[in-house]
């Protein structure tokens, strides 16, 4: 498992450092620094994927397009030397870079042995910007778990895979506050992949369903949805991805690469909550907390507070030790630029051992100038 990453000189982050645990989730405003620690990690894991080795980085590839070495190198570096550093099971990988200024890479003096988690063939790396309602969708060109950056693959892996059984710890268990017992069991009356999905998807839209198949003698696959209600047979009614709600699509590569995920993956996820209801995040973070549990890590950027609460009662109900979550919340200096973070620490009742300013306040202060006179 990973441990510990530490960034010098990468692009906001002229000096982070983050202990990780198995879920951990990075809170913060915009352009802070969160996402720039989760593409630190994607881009060792490109640079793996291109070369098999990280002797150089490559900024330009299948996961990410970072641009150029000045598009990295932090505006207040004191030197061109860019630093990534994890520690994984007590073990740490130094990665120690001059930038390139003649091409998109940067290369790295006296490279680390390879770590783990970059030969790991369970990874997922979900970005903010993932696949929206459509037609058809592209089957995967390689017979691999891996979803897309985008999810664009979730739906040929449901029709690959919808049949395989789900991991009893993350089955969906607490639908009685928005769905009847009997109507559960018309839409998931099974413990398989694609009926799991389906019992999550009543957090955001109660009565949903899907079905998804590849389209013969193309490169194609179909997703489709119909809702049913207890009073009704399941309707043979299929409706396009666009004529249903659009959080549905945009939440689905989440929902599967948790569902699937076995114990010992790694998913880096960007902004699960985007396009959700309220309850629809924080069932979500009710997932992503079941599954940590359940083995595999998880480092999720967010900027939603029903996501962190579905986090923090998890914990109280102990569906996840509060010692397997860490928060931290990320400050850009508006005088030098650095990125800086805190990191409260979840206790056991899912109450915080500290509430910085900006993290998640919003709500009181606009509630305080409402009843201000």
């Amino acid at each position: 498992m990973l441990e510990k990453i530490q960034l010098k000189n990468f692009k906001v982050s002229r000096d982070v450092s983050l202990n990780l645990a198995p879920l951990t989730v990075l809170a913060g405003l915009n352009g802070a620094g969160k996402s720039t620690s989760l593409q630190a990690i994607a881009l060792l894991r490109q640079s793996f994927g291109k070369s098999g080795d990280t002797a150089t980085l490559h900024l330009s590839g299948d996961l990410l397009r970072l641009g150029e070495w000045e598009d990295v190198l932090s505006e207040t570096a004191q030197n061109d030397q860019i630093t990534i550093q994890v520690t994984e099971d007590n073990q740490n990988f130094l990665w120690q870079c001059e930038v390139n200024k003649e091409g998109k890479q940067l290369t790295v003096q006296n490279p680390p042995a390879v770590p783990e988690f970059l030969q790991n063939p369970h990874f997922q790396f979900l970005q903010a910007d993932r696949m929206t309602p459509r037609t058809f969708y592209p089957q995967t060109p390689l017979q691999t778990d891996f979803l897309g950056v985008g999810g664009e693959y979730t739906v040929d892996y449901l029709a690959r895979f919808g049949e395989k059984q789900t991991i009893s710890e993350k089955r969906c268990a607490s639908l009685s506050s928005v769905i009847p017992a009997e109507l559960l069991v018309k839409i998931a009356n099974t413990h398989k992949l694609q009926d799991q999905v389906a019992a999550w998807l009543q957090f955001l839209s109660p009565g949903a369903r899907l079905t998804s198949g590849r389209i013969d003698g193309t490169d194609e696959v179909q997703l489709q949805f119909n809702y049913t209600s207890h009073k009704t047979t399941l309707s043979e009614k299929k409706r396009r991805p666009s004529n249903v709600g659009f959080g549905l699509t945009y939440s689905l590569p989440i929902i599967v690469a948790c569902l699937a995920a076995p114990k010992g993956s790694l998913l880096l996820l960007e902004n699960p909550e985007a396009h959700l209801h309220p309850q629809g995040q924080a069932a979500l973070g009710e997932l992503l907390a079941r599954c940590a549990a359940d083995g595999v890590q998880i480092i999720v950027e967010t900027h939603s507070d029903h996501l962190l609460n579905g986090i923090r009662l998890a914990a109280k109900q102990s569906l996840i030790q509060a010692d397997q979550v860490a928060m931290h919340f990320f400050t850009r200096s508006y005088e030098s630029g650095d990125a800086s973070v805190q990191s409260p620490q979840v206790l056991p009742n899912g109450r915080l051992t500290a509430w910085p300013d900006g993290f998640f306040d919003q709500w009181d202060k606009s509630l305080d100038a409402l009843l201000d006179d």
